[in-house]
């Protein structure tokens, strides 16, 4: 776990990697030939935003259904 700027939370928060099924949906909407393996999302109840390990840009949303896991996740 690692702690960082979110771009859609706007405060520092908790990114942890990208699941297998997380890194599935992104190389499903940017391309199977996306770089995912460094890719982290933040812990946050209700956010989806996942960014590089270094920097926001080259982030982007999650697909609907892992806000919801983030949120129940968290219990």
């Amino acid at each position: 776990m690692i702690r960082r700027a979110c771009r859609t939370c706007r405060t520092m928060q908790d990114f942890v990697k990208l699941t297998e099924e997380e890194r599935a949906a992104v190389r499903a909407e940017r391309g199977r030939r996306h770089y995912v393996h460094d890719l982290w999302r933040c812990t946050a109840e209700g956010c989806a935003w996942y960014q590089p390990y270094l920097h926001t840009d080259g982030g982007g949303l999650l697909p609907e259904r892992f806000r919801r896991q983030a949120a129940t996740a968290e219990g």
